[in-house]
């Protein structure tokens, strides 16, 4: 049997987390922030977890790592917002993927019907409730129901305001779209 050199875990063994990692990244993902309510104010975070899982009824889905203080706020609540970032929002991204508890001085919010706050400046929102929570390893798989949704960002409605994405590690911009 000859080895490829482009596996980069041979067969029956698990690949570890940093090759895991580099592998994954090469799957370009959408950058959101998550944010809820919590006794002491607000909380969010970064996320590139955040996807559409059904239409009908509308839900939505993200992952959380355990112990993480948006996570409890989100068990406690029940609710939550999401805000989908726009190409420019590079540095909203960083601020909200920090350590710690992230500051919300500054910030241009609008206060959902969750109490959640949604950046204003992101391409589009969803407000959601905890439908559902799953294990995912050193994960949490967070299943919300979509109670309202809308564009936000100047061209937002017009489709031209490009989202921010993650790719190689990286925080990125779409180059340009396919030719349909």
């Amino acid at each position: 049997m000859t080895s490829d050199p482009h596996l980069l875990a041979p067969d029956g063994l698990v690949p570890d987390p940093d090759t895991i990692r580099r592998v994954c990244g090469h799957f370009a993902t959408g950058v959101a922030v998550v944010t809820a309510t919590t006794d002491d104010g607000w909380t969010g975070a970064t996320v590139n977890s955040f996807t559409s899982v059904s239409l009908d009824p509308p839900l939505v889905l993200f992952c959380l790592r355990h112990g993480s203080r948006l996570l409890h706020a989100v068990r406690t609540r029940g609710g939550f917002a999401v805000s989908i970032l726009a190409a420019a929002q590079n540095a909203m991204a960083l601020r909200f993927a920090a350590r710690g508890q992230p500051s919300f001085d500054g910030l241009d919010c609008l206060v959902g019907t969750t109490g959640a706050p949604v950046l204003r400046d992101s391409v589009a929102y969803l407000e959601c409730t905890l439908a559902d929570e799953h294990p995912g390893g050193d994960h949490r798989i967070l299943v919300g129901a979509v109670t309202a949704l809308g564009l936000l960002g100047p061209g937002a409605a017009a489709g031209h305001d490009d989202p921010l994405t993650f790719y190689r590690g990286r925080l990125a911009r779409l180059d340009k779209e396919c030719e349909r």
